[in-house]
């Protein structure tokens, strides 16, 4: 018989806890800019009190990146389930990574607004680091795979910034639906897979 031990509960009524409170924030994003949210509605819609929420996140900017990061840690499982068969060619990468972007923007605009300078402590700074370099890895394990022969680090960068660059430019674009968009942003993520392909030969 499997003897649980009381700390282990309380550890995963805590992270039960978490999880709860990360859902209601990401419902909340889905309705309005996650910038305009407040710890008062995402306890309210958690069903938990303010304090609850401070004893885990000592402010909604740190809640933000643990949202931001739970995305990120999606992204690079479902990279790795698609290689499990067969590696993505880096067209179906780049494919993948704008449909993601696209079905989740409110990590779009977290990404670009922790990138453009949001306010992080140094230990959240490093978690930040740490998952982003764990997809980078993704993009670069496929850019060798294409016979990349130059620097794969540096092209996984710049590959990286290319496909966001896709999203600044055309992600709100004034007057076009979200289809529209959806279907000039993979058009996009084509072409820049097909410059990246012919580049590493």
């Amino acid at each position: 018989m499997v003897k649980i031990k009381i700390k282990d509960l309380k550890q995963i009524e805590r992270d039960s806890r978490r999880k709860i409170i990360l859902h209601a924030a990401l419902d909340l994003f889905a309705i309005k800019d996650f910038r305009s949210v407040t710890v008062r509605e995402i306890a309210r819609h958690a069903g938990v009190s303010i304090g609850t929420i401070y004893n885990y996140y000592p402010n909604l900017m740190e809640l933000f990146l643990d949202v931001f990061l739970n995305s990120t840690e999606e992204i690079t499982h479902m990279l790795d389930n698609m290689s499990k068969k067969t590696p993505p060619t880096l067209e179906q990468l780049c494919e993948f990574y704008i449909t993601y972007l696209n079905d989740n923007m409110t990590f779009y605009q977290m990404m670009s607004h922790f990138m453009l300078g949001g306010e992080l402590s140094h230990d959240a700074s490093q978690k930040l680091d740490e998952k982003m370099k764990e997809l980078m890895n993704r993009m670069e394990t496929t850019l060798l795979a294409t016979g990349l022969q130059t620097d794969s680090r540096l092209t996984a960068h710049a590959l990286f910034s290319a496909l966001n660059g896709i999203m600044i430019s055309y992600a709100r674009y004034p007057g076009k639906s979200d289809d529209d968009i959806r279907r000039h942003t993979l058009r996009l993520a084509k072409i820049i897979a097909g410059i990246f392909t012919t580049s590493s030969q």
